[in-house]
């Protein structure tokens, strides 16, 4: 069933999220929370990402693995063998990294260098407290879906 613009109702439906597998030093519910958020917030972003995605911490959590699909995304403790992205440092570092907010237009989600947090953000990168490996385009529209 199309719509008016051509495209079908499914394709406007933001996904579906879903909590999985979590472990007793895991922060998965934390990182859904943000995830959830993010997809109310972002829909079409949300609804045009593929691809897992590993966030692994310094202080020995368990790795949150997020796994976007057509229709859904699961957020879940556990690493990935073979991961699109990931995004290494410390719990409080990959938050705060997280939730900046990004620039708008063709760099969107790349955070924003005219506000403080965005400066600390970048700043973190370069020292390497952060450590983003893999698919660029998808660590900009996280970082867009996580903007806060």
């Amino acid at each position: 069933m199309a719509s008016r613009n051509g495209r079908t109702a499914d394709a406007e439906r933001p996904p579906k999220i879903r909590l999985g597998r979590m472990v007793e030093d895991g922060v998965s519910p934390s990182i859904f929370g943000l995830i959830e958020r993010g997809v109310a917030r972002e829909p079409e972003i949300a609804g045009k990402m593929r691809g897992r995605i590993v966030l692994r911490f310094a202080e020995g959590f368990s790795p949150v693995r997020i796994n976007f699909r057509p229709r859904s995304v699961v957020v879940e403790d556990g690493d990935s063998r073979r991961p699109d992205l990931v995004i290494a440092g410390s719990l409080p570092d990959i938050v705060h990294f997280a939730t900046v907010p990004t620039l708008r237009g063709r760099l969107h989600g790349v955070p924003d260098p005219r506000r403080p947090r965005g400066r600390r953000a970048l700043r973190r990168l370069a020292s390497g407290r952060i450590r983003v490996e893999g698919d660029n385009t998808l660590a900009r529209r996280l970082l867009r879906l996580l903007a806060v």
